[in-house]
């Protein structure tokens, strides 16, 4: 159970020049930290937002005002055995409020409560924060801090007095980096340690930071631990080589400064396993479109007769797309077994599978090629067995899968001259809603792809994670006469403006396109 400390400061102010002085009562020793391992099993469960203090149980600074003047102060000691006394107008969370310091006097009490000694710090630089350290300050040392506090228009000084004690630094320890052996290549790998405060007095904050050979992968900013608390910081990285990695997972720029920063890092390693596909890669996007676009064609009907056709199309309404493709170092023998799963948010929102029992030839792709979509399910699968071609000896697989409420319009100004000079137009007009299921999308978006061919004893495997980042496009792009109606044969204009979330990966390489 926490032991709350008296803190209430003396109002006490006078212009210019304080000249008030009272005792405020001494604070009590603090408490003994709890055991390691009481705070393993009183771990809150579930998940809370980085700026969230979802418990916060420690010792806090002092904090009282008097007048104006607001001040917080705080005694920690480190490992070395140096206390820092430290003192802010304000609050440490929130950041120092108007004034500046004048003057402190620190009173240092004996554990019956007689004063021991008395050490003043005049003439500070009129900052708002001061520090003052000490290697005479032992942990539970009781202490008086009295600050003038000058306002910031310099017509004013408050003293505010206030009770603490010697508390121990936060001791932030990084341990239990769990990572598995080994992991695919492509795969979203899921790595997780848990950081702990071992002195059981004060909380902290910190950024937790993955390393993957040295460098900075991923992190979590600004993460709370409580006092002898445990939290478990989660970290997601894609490894883009088959290889062992070394995994370091360190907690940094902890606040208040820590008391053994020794034990702040846990390292671990894994095996990349390498991929029997030439490439992978996998895009996702969710988002909101509003474009429209003009151009102005000819064209020669059947009768011989020249049209001009100027025509704008328009595009409104939520969308959501994923599209993945894999590159097979061999051409394959149909038939060809394609499986596959898209995942988002807890759930699946696409599952895949389609048997091609053959390939339609494709001159222009040298290959044999077969495709098929399901428009009720949003879902479309492509496949391609190349034999010559700069693709020769592939074979490439493309699934994708999407929900949308768009709304499509066409107008069309259409006109023409007959053979005696007399000019003829029309209007056509076009409007239809692509409707199919749309899920709502999490942080992140996922994909699993499995290819067999007539020949293969085991199918190819393709997954891939793509973590969602916002964005917002607008584009703009007009060319040639569009004053007129209709305009002139170079005009051409395009417009979007797009919102939403996406994510993009990829891992292999191409063959080289021959020049």
């Amino acid at each position: 159970m926490r032991v709350c400390r008296p803190a209430s400061p003396i109002a006490c102010a006078a212009l210019l020049t304080a000249a008030c002085v009272e005792t405020t009562p001494v604070a009590p020793a603090p408490r003994q930290p709890m055991p390691l391992s009481a705070s393993m099993t009183r771990a809150s469960v579930g998940s809370h937002p980085n700026s969230e203090k979802y418990r916060d149980s420690g010792f806090h600074p002092a904090t009282g005002g008097s007048g104006s003047a607001v001040v917080s102060t705080r005694a920690l000691v480190d490992k070395s055995g140096t206390t820092d006394v430290e003192i802010t107008t304000g609050t440490f969370d929130a950041g120092p409020a108007a004034g500046t310091l004048a003057s402190v006097q620190v009173k240092v009490f004996t554990p019956s409560g007689k004063l021991a000694r008395v050490d003043n710090h005049n003439g500070l630089s009129s900052g708002a924060t001061a520090s003052f350290p000490s290697s005479a300050l032992p942990h539970g040392t009781r202490l008086q801090v009295q600050t003038l506090v000058r306002s910031s228009d310099g017509l004013r000084t408050d003293v505010v007095s206030l009770a603490d004690a010697v508390y121990f630094r936060p001791d932030l320890v990084a341990s239990r980096l769990n990572a598995p052996a080994e992991a695919p290549l492509g795969a979203a790998v899921n790595l997780q340690a848990f950081i702990h405060e071992g002195n059981g007095e004060v909380g902290a904050r910190a950024d937790c930071v993955l390393y993957v050979d040295g460098a900075a992968a991923d992190r979590a900013n600004g993460i709370w631990v409580d006092a002898a608390g445990t939290v478990a910081c989660a970290m997601t990285h894609m490894f883009a080589e088959a290889r062992t990695y070394a995994l370091e997972l360190r907690v940094e720029n902890v606040r208040p400064r820590d008391f053994d920063d020794t034990n702040n890092g846990v390292s671990s390693s894994i095996n990349i396993v390498g991929s029997d596909l030439a490439a992978f890669g996998f895009a996702a996007q969710s988002g909101v479109e509003d474009a429209w676009w003009r151009a102005v064609s000819t064209l020669l009907t059947s009768e011989g007769i020249e049209e001009t056709w100027d025509q704008t199309y328009r595009v409104q309404g939520p969308l959501q797309y994923a599209s993945a493709g894999a590159l097979i170092p061999r051409t394959l023998a149909f038939p060809i077994a394609l499986r596959g799963e898209m995942s988002t948010n807890g759930g699946t929102v696409n599952v895949m599978e389609q048997t091609y029992a053959t390939g339609e030839w494709i001159d222009w792709q040298q290959g044999y090629c077969a495709s098929s979509s399901e428009y009720a399910t949003g879902s479309a699968t492509y496949v391609c067995a190349y034999t010559g071609g700069y693709l020769a000896g592939y074979t490439f697989v493309q699934y994708d899968a999407g929900g949308a409420e768009v709304r499509y319009h066409t107008e069309s100004y259409v006109t023409y001259w007959d053979p005696s000079g007399q000019l003829h137009d029309r209007w056509r007009f076009e409007d239809y809603t692509d409707s199919r299921p749309m899920a709502t999308w999490g942080p992140d978006f996922s994909v699993w792809l499995s290819v067999q061919g007539a020949d293969d004893s085991s199918p190819r495997i393709g997954q891939a994670t793509v973590q969602l980042e916002p964005f917002d496009w607008t584009f703009d792009l007009s060319s040639g006469d569009c004053s007129t109606l209709p305009g002139s044969p170079d005009c051409h204009e395009f417009h979007s403006h797009t919102t939403g979330v996406q994510g993009y990966v990829s891992y292999g390489a191409w063959p080289p396109y021959p020049e």
